[in-house]
């Protein structure tokens, strides 16, 4: 593996690890000013709203793409960065996505039905997990890969 390959792998596992943790810590304080009716937002609550689903957009893109979509890198080094080991890390990421949001469900319902938590709260949670989740244990996965 080159340097140039390692050092975007690296990054690619620091970005999807931190921006993944941080998604999950930072859902509590973001909807919690935003609870009130979409019709009383203020400006402040849309910006709030429309960073959380492009940061959540861009997630989604670089855990779908491998990472750096919108950066001009040579076939070959794409073809490095998404070797048949890094498909399988990233398919293995959404697996433990999938399990970690219907373990979460099922939690999360039982919370529901004794009124801890509300149903709109409960889409949150999931949102996240299934957002954050698989990018965590990516990162992780490539990290365990490297040594």
């Amino acid at each position: 593996m080159t340097v140039e390959i390692e050092k975007l792998t690296r990054r690619r596992r620091m970005v999807l690890a931190s921006a993944g943790l941080l998604f999950i810590i930072l859902q509590p304080a973001v909807y919690a000013t935003l609870d009130a009716p979409m019709a009383v937002w203020r400006a402040v609550d849309w910006v709030k709203a429309s960073s959380f689903v492009l940061w959540s957009a861009m997630l989604i893109l670089i855990l779908l793409t491998g990472g750096f979509p919108f950066r001009k890198l040579s076939q070959a080094t794409r073809d490095a960065l998404n070797d048949e080991l890094t498909r399988d890390n990233r398919r293995v990421g959404y697996m433990a996505g999938y399990w970690a949001m219907m373990i979460a469900a099922v939690v999360l319902f039982a919370m529901a039905q004794a009124d801890f938590v509300s149903p709109n709260e409960c889409l949150r949670y999931l949102f996240a997990l299934g957002v954050a989740f698989p990018a965590i244990r990516f990162a992780a996965l490539e990290r365990r890969q490297d040594g």
